[in-house]
């Protein structure tokens, strides 16, 4: 059975079973469709034989309801769920019988947290087309997300029940029996999408883990291969084979299979976690001390993150968070909260100053260079523009990089170098006494940084003069 994709509701994607190890994944793609789907005009409403084919984008809409719906998606591509809700609900004002409409809100009132509002549309669609196990199946899968698992499991049961080989229903009905401990039942559902989808990787994955819980530790592994095969990038199936392999007391692989979930994951602790234990049994100590310094890090990014969250409005806060990241080289992830914070405050040269050096982390010199000019034309700030020597000395700009240190009072070995690279730059224009300053220039910050490095002999002590002040007659008074 064809299974449908899930697009606007990223949060429900999976739910977490057993414990603290790596949960088994619901089916990425299966539960619902694309909530707002792209709409074909028609001259008429042609209402299709099934809201699976509405769904998947075949069903034809007015012009009218065609820029309803048009209007609704770019709402939601925008965080705008107000607008979308809006737009959705003018469309089923004037087609108050199409059960994909009242799916499609359902969605974005899910999005948004108004999850009563979600339900009572969910019921309606179904209502309007009792038939639809992909309605039903969406609708379990949307309880089950809300912790509700007697309803979700009542809607599967339905879904399947209407069509036996619906492989979504199936694998998230088997999903709650897995989370109540119930491997052998479970095993039977994903067994059943398996056959329905030999194909279907998230079955063989869940299947993998409940052969884990109950024990049967082959089968395991054989379904969780299985599951690499169909998606090699595919991080939850790798973290499960990880976990697999320390019970079959096989560390090596499973740090290799740990080490491939976080190269698919890397800002996932369990996942290093899971490696570091593994790095233990092998006593590459050096290794779990890596992991565990990483694990640190992305600790205090958490409560970076929290703290962010419950503030949103504070450009310092995105600022810390930015800095954080640069640390642990996260470059990209950088930029995007130094953009927050100068959206939030753009006369702000510490943000602007600080997305300039992860711009230059990443490779792009261009905007650093940007970045440096429009902090400096907002105030004269030493770090804007001793980053903006470095770069003008690494475009070859020897004059302004050597004019940017000096304002910006720095000594060090970079300051030596454009100093020598402008005597350089000077002696071809012919200025050979100015080059002849720039040289002595820089070799007398060479030797000042020569001398700090080299350490000074500590002057002698009492002792190593044969002095015993415990035992010399002079120490003790007459």
């Amino acid at each position: 059975m064809r299974r449908l994709s899930l697009i606007l509701l990223p949060a429900l994607l999976s739910i977490g079973c057993g414990g603290n190890e790596e949960p088994a994944s619901s089916q990425e793609t299966a539960p619902v469709s694309l909530a707002i789907p792209s709409p074909q005009p028609a001259e008429k409403i042609s209402t299709p034989s099934t809201p699976e084919a509405a769904a998947s984008g075949r069903k034809k809409y007015s012009p009218e309801i065609v820029i309803l719906l048009q209007r609704a998606r770019a709402a939601v591509t925008q965080g705008r769920h107000a607008g979308a809700i809006e737009a959705l609900s003018q469309a089923i004002g004037s087609t108050p019988d199409d059960s994909s409409l009242f799916r499609m809100r359902a969605d974005v009132y899910a999005l948004a947290g108004e999850n009563a509002n979600a339900r009572a549309d969910f019921s309606t669609a179904i209502r309007l087309a009792p038939d639809s196990a992909d309605l039903l199946n969406a609708r379990g899968y949307f309880l089950m997300t809300l912790g509700i698992p007697a309803d979700a499991l009542q809607d599967f049961d339905a879904a399947i029940s209407r069509n036996p080989q619906h492989t979504a229903a199936l694998n998230n009905r088997g999903l709650l029996q897995l989370a109540a401990g119930q491997y052998e039942t479970c095993v039977k559902d994903f067994s059943k999408a398996i056959a329905a989808d030999s194909e279907f990787m998230e079955a063989w994955n869940n299947r993998a883990y409940a052969h884990l819980k109950s024990g049967n530790l082959n089968d395991a592994m054989s379904d969780v291969r299985q599951a690499i095969r169909i998606r090699e990038d595919y991080p939850t199936a790798w973290n499960n084979c990880g976990l697999i392999a320390m019970e079959q007391e096989d560390y090596r692989e499973a740090s290799r299979a740990f080490t491939r979930a976080i190269e698919l994951s890397p800002l996932d602790i369990r996942l290093l976690q899971h490696r570091r234990e593994a790095w233990l049994k092998l006593e590459r100590f050096q290794e779990a001390g890596q992991d565990a310094a990483k694990i640190r890090w992305l600790q205090e990014l958490e409560q970076l993150t929290a703290a962010t969250g419950k503030s949103r409005g504070n450009p310092a806060l995105w600022i810390r968070r930015g800095e954080h990241l640069m640390a642990g080289s996260e470059f990209g992830a950088a930029v995007q909260d130094f953009t927050r914070a100068i959206l939030l405050q753009p006369k702000n040269p510490p943000a602007l100053t600080a997305r300039a050096r992860a711009w230059l982390a990443m490779g792009d010199t261009e905007k650093a260079l940007l970045d440096c000019d429009q902090a400096l034309s907002i105030e004269d700030y030493p770090e804007a523009r001793s980053l903006r020597g470095d770069l003008y000395l690494a475009s070859g700009k020897a004059a302004e990089a050597v004019a940017d240190f000096e304002t910006a009072g720095r000594f060090d070995q970079a300051v030596a170098a454009a100093l020598t690279l402008l005597a350089e730059q000077q002696t071809e224009a012919g200025d050979t006494a100015a080059a002849a300053v720039s040289r002595r220039k820089a070799a007398g910050i060479t030797d000042a940084l020569t001398q700090e490095a080299v350490p000074q002999p500590e002057p002698p002590s009492a002792e190593d003069n044969g002095f015993d002040p415990l035992t010399d007659d002079q120490a003790k008074p007459e």
